[in-house]
């Protein structure tokens, strides 16, 4: 931990005394030189619009996603789930016989209502 507070702080120390060196050693007709070339590149200006509309795209996608999910219909088919907490450890043909005949007939069951037609 001591380790950690020491390499922080000299991380915070060498920042600053890079930022003020820079400072000092860059005039403000320097900075204004810089920001003239930029403001005149028309790559860097393309640049800019581009990624100005890319992060406009992406706002109005993540606006048009519902705030709210109302869908519950996991909730609602939560109550088919089985959960079969027997500690029996026999598997027998019958009983493997008789869990697959009800997946089976369950299956039919739902496939017979999807196939009717609603009035």
């Amino acid at each position: 931990m001591k380790k950690f507070v020491s390499f922080v702080l000299g991380a915070i120390a060498g920042c600053t005394a890079g930022f003020i060196a820079g400072s000092l050693l860059v005039s403000d007709e320097q900075v204004d030189d810089v920001k003239n070339k930029i403001k005149d590149n028309d790559k860097l200006q393309d640049l800019k619009k581009k990624y100005d509309n890319g992060t406009e795209i992406v706002k109005n996608q993540l606006a048009s996603f519902p705030k709210n999910v109302e869908d519950d219909s996991e909730l609602k088919d939560f109550d088919d789930i089985v959960i079969d907490d027997s500690n029996k450890d026999d598997n027998t043909s019958e009983n493997t016989e008789e869990s697959v005949n009800d997946l089976n007939n369950a299956e039919k069951d739902n496939t017979d209502a999807s196939e009717q037609p609603k009035a």
